[in-house]
């Protein structure tokens, strides 16, 4: 498996790979003795998102990732002034969302920390995802069953697959976004987004990454994530077995249409910081992320009949009787 490295580290040589290595058996030490008391949750997965004037998009990714198997998702308003209260009332009065208000500038990660310690008892899961990412698992159909064989560790991160506007001037709220958008990076990134495992202590609350802390021999230590080979990440090096191929990864769908990446850049603001702002405003940054979409990647559309007809008011198609 390889991966686009744009993010750089400046820390190399021996002494920066005693170091890591150092890291990693701590890790490995920690994540098999810090764990909470294992105990049976309301939900197995749910997921956590900040959103602002984003309710064209609210159902499919909703009912996406439901169809996936996301129990719950604990979902932070961030100043919309859209309809997006009127979308989600069903899945309120369900029980399937929980709807908090967050009228708190660049508070994408005080929501996340805030879900954490809010939730945590309530689900053994929390992904921390955008509206604009999609979850796709490329041979199993199950989240909570994917996540099951990392239940010893902290954090798994998931890498991007970063997805451009394949040409779209403006969005088609009648055509899916897993449908519409196509045209990606021939690979992975070597980042993305991760999902939480409650039953260890997160103390560092990151866009990307978690950090659990446990106690070694009387010292507070933190635990590295994984990834999806179950290899801990320490400054954003991707690592991966020989041969290893990707059975996850996340759809970013970073702009989706032209007007959208202008919308988001010069209206909506990014609710991460004031740095995450700025670099959206890059101009030769929206060029070279573009320019970079020299592939085209449908595994995520193996799930798109099943989402179209959770989408779809027709009670005819859904009952099979139209011609």
């Amino acid at each position: 498996m390889e991966y686009i490295d744009y993010v750089e580290s400046s820390k190399r040589g021996l002494p920066w790979a005693v170091v890591r290595g150092f890291r990693y058996l701590l890790s490995f030490v920690g994540t098999r003795t810090s764990a909470r008391n294992r105990t049976k949750r309301k939900y197995g997965v749910a997921l956590c998102a900040i959103f602002k004037n984003e309710g064209m998009f609210l159902r499919e990714w909703l009912e996406y990732h439901r169809l996936v198997g996301v129990e719950h998702f604990y979902l932070y308003n961030n100043f919309s002034d859209d309809d997006y209260r009127d979308i989600l009332a069903p899945y309120v009065r369900e029980g399937i969302v929980t709807l908090t208000e967050w009228a708190v500038p660049y508070g994408q990660l005080a929501a996340y920390e805030d879900c954490f310690k809010r939730f945590r008892d309530e689900t053994q899961w929390i992904g921390y995802i955008d509206l604009d990412e999609f979850v796709c698992l490329r041979r199993e159909t199950s989240l909570g069953r994917w996540l099951a064989s990392f239940r010893k560790y902290p954090c798994v991160h998931v890498y991007w697959k970063m997805f451009g506007t394949s040409g779209v001037l403006e969005h088609d709220p009648q055509v899916p976004v897993i449908e519409q958008y196509t045209a990606c990076w021939p690979l992975q990134a070597n980042v993305g987004k991760s999902f939480v495992n409650t039953d260890f202590e997160i103390v560092s609350f990151n866009c990307h990454l978690f950090y659990a802390e446990t106690t070694l021999l009387g010292h507070k230590v933190s635990l590295l994530p994984v990834n999806e080979f179950k290899r801990f990440i320490h400054h954003w090096k991707a690592r991966a077995p020989r041969g290893a191929k990707s059975e996850a990864q996340i759809n970013h769908y970073y702009n989706r249409s032209y007007a959208q990446y202008l919308y988001k850049t010069l209206r909506r603001g990014d609710a991460c910081s004031a740095g995450s702002q700025k670099g959206r405003e890059d101009k030769e940054r929206f060029a070279r992320e573009e320019n970079r979409n020299t592939a085209r990647d449908y595994a995520i559309q193996r799930f798109l009949l099943q989402l179209k007809l959770r989408l779809n008011d027709n009670p005819a198609i859904k009952a099979g009787t139209s011609v």
